[in-house]
């Protein structure tokens, strides 16, 4: 028995799973404590930092981490420490560069902030450059499918994190300054970690070669434009909300992305492991290997989220409470919305990974621009009618339905694909992967 569950521990795909709960259940731990420490206002003016960090933490992460993988993984010892170091050189500017933009936003528009976004703008460039070893560092273990370190990354980033703030929350000095550096202080403490078990591959930096800091940007740069314009959307609600609302909304509105945490862990999960068929099956050109997959998962994730989507709904007024605390039930109808929503979910993910791996990212980043677009009009449209959270969930919802029919468009060029066969496919293997679960679990008990 303890031999068969250290094999599925061992597991990749298993220990990627575990990274990503790991995370999950650090960040609703902290978000649970940041949401009773600090004051309405004050943790919506936390959240849209986050979101602001995130932002750009993500444009980076587009650009490099796809084309790490890409041309690291497999690759030659002598080549694999070119492209590392290369990456780290990209990784290097592109960071500086927010650096440098920050402070000249700071110097040139200062005045005309707050003291809060004074002190914003401040850290966000130094916390990005805190944060690049230990990001770094995840890619670089990616490529090398070294998954249980990148748990222990995320462990110690997100609970050295946890246990700043709750110190601060039960010695009762806390503030918005305090929280910042405390998220620092967490980055830097990783990031030493990373760097004195080396695994940031930093050394490679002076393998670095020009061709191959090219072809990573070239790779890169259509993936960051489809990731940019994906990651502006709940960036645009949180902008129009602070700006057209107040702060308290935000911290309002970021109730239901919590709840989608348990959605987007599902939907990560089985992405990424769709993402190798659909790109085998794309290399041999064959279509119908690539509309057979597209429907099995489609279909199936759909099916499988159906009951955790039921169950929130079910439990929503308690699980508000113990998240966040009863001031916060306002959140009942737009976390509602968000879930209902949830159920077109896998369809739009799954559309745009099919893109990318057929290699037309380029369709990708069309449909998120469209998603982009219609979600800011929307945004702005409805806050000025409404003045209500609701109008702006309702906002997400139209975008999200326009992403699907454009991409849904797009693969139907390229595949034979219907409704009916995502339904009936997704349902077969639904099936077939819960009658694999009883077998497994008596595999682990003998």
């Amino acid at each position: 028995m303890a031999s068969r569950l250290m094999s599925v521990i061992r597991n990749h795909h298993f220990q990627s799973l575990l990274g990503n709960v790991v995370s999950a259940f650090f960040n609703i731990l902290s978000f649970s404590l940041l949401v009773r420490t600090l004051p309405e206002a004050t943790f919506g003016e936390w959240v849209f930092f986050q979101v602001t960090y995130n932002l750009l933490d993500q444009i980076r992460t587009g650009l490099l981490q796809s084309g790490l993988i890409k041309f690291y993984a497999g690759a030659p010892a002598v080549i694999a420490r070119k492209v590392c170091g290369s990456a780290w050189y990209l990784a290097i500017a592109i960071t500086l560069g927010f650096l440098l933009i920050s402070v000249l936003v700071l110097g040139a528009g200062g005045r005309f902030l707050d003291q809060d976004w004074q002190f914003f703008l401040r850290c966000l460039g130094v916390i990005l450059l805190l944060s690049l070893p230990l990001n770094f560092a995840t890619w670089l273990l990616q490529a090398k499918r070294q998954f249980d370190k990148i748990v222990q990354i995320r462990i110690l980033q997100n609970a050295s994190f946890l246990l700043l703030i709750t110190v601060m929350h039960f010695t009762g000095h806390s503030a918005l300054w305090m929280v910042t550096c405390a998220y620092g202080a967490a980055m830097l403490a990783t990031s030493i970690y990373c760097l004195a078990h080396r695994w940031t591959g930093i050394r490679a930096l002076r393998f670095r070669g020009m061709a191959e800091v090219k072809s990573l940007f070239v790779y890169g740069r259509m993936i960051v434009g489809s990731m940019a314009a994906s990651t502006f959307i709940p960036y645009s609600d949180n902008f129009f909300i602070r700006t057209l609302i107040n702060p308290a909304a935000v911290a309002i509105y970021s109730i239901p992305q919590k709840f989608m945490e348990v959605i987007e862990i599902i939907l990560r999960s089985f992405a990424a492991t769709a993402q190798p068929t659909l790109s085998s099956a794309a290399n041999r050109n064959d279509p119908a290997a690539i509309a057979q997959t597209f429907c099995k998962y489609t279909g199936a994730i759909t099916f499988l989220i159906l009951p955790f989507i039921i169950g929130l709904l079910l439990f929503i007024h308690p699980l508000i409470i113990l998240l966040a605390g009863k001031e916060y039930l306002v959140a009942l109808p737009v976390v509602a919305i968000f879930l209902s929503s949830a159920i077109l979910y896998p369809m739009d993910r799954f559309v745009g990974v099919t893109l990318d791996m057929m290699n037309k990212p380029h369709l990708n980043f069309y449909k998120n621009l469209l998603k982009l677009g219609i979600n800011v009009a929307g945004d702005v449209l409805f806050i000025w009618l409404f003045m209500d959270l609701r109008a702006v969930a309702a906002a997400s919802f139209l975008n999200l339905v326009a992403g699907i029919v454009f991409g849904y468009y797009c693969l139907k060029k390229q595949l034979d694909i219907t409704v009916k066969d995502i339904l009936q496919q997704g349902w077969t293997a639904c099936i077939q992967i819960l009658e694999k679960i009883p077998a497994k679990l008596q595999l682990v008990k003998k």
